[in-house]
């Protein structure tokens, strides 16, 4: 895929800091698909929740499994949205003007 048909941007600040955001229309109909994905993890929580006594083997079996989907999900996305971005690297495109900045001090 070419840079410039990605539907996302990723921005690189720092090593391990990346902001994902979207580009274009394709980018934001599928952060809106992927964040709409959620409704379904929450509703069946509270709908199983509701149903439960708490502070049993079933309620702690319905949070461990809510936790587990809710990480599944943003990990998810996060992956799927980062193989469909461009990296922009901000530290390398803000090199230049760093070291002219630094040769004007001096």
């Amino acid at each position: 895929m070419r840079d410039q048909d990605k539907p996302f941007v990723a921005y690189r600040h720092a090593p391990g800091s990346l902001r994902l955001a979207p580009r274009n229309a394709s980018g934001w109909r599928i952060m809106l698909l992927w964040s709409a994905m959620v409704v379904p993890i929450i509703g069946g929580f509270l709908a199983v929740l509701v149903s439960i006594e708490p502070r049993t083997t079933a309620f702690y079996v319905t949070l461990a499994a809510f936790v587990t989907a809710m990480a599944a999900w943003g990990v998810g996305g996060i992956v799927y949205m980062r193989t469909r971005a461009e990296i922009v690297d901000i530290d390398e495109l803000l090199r230049p003007k760093r070291e002219i900045e630094r040769e004007r001090q001096r």
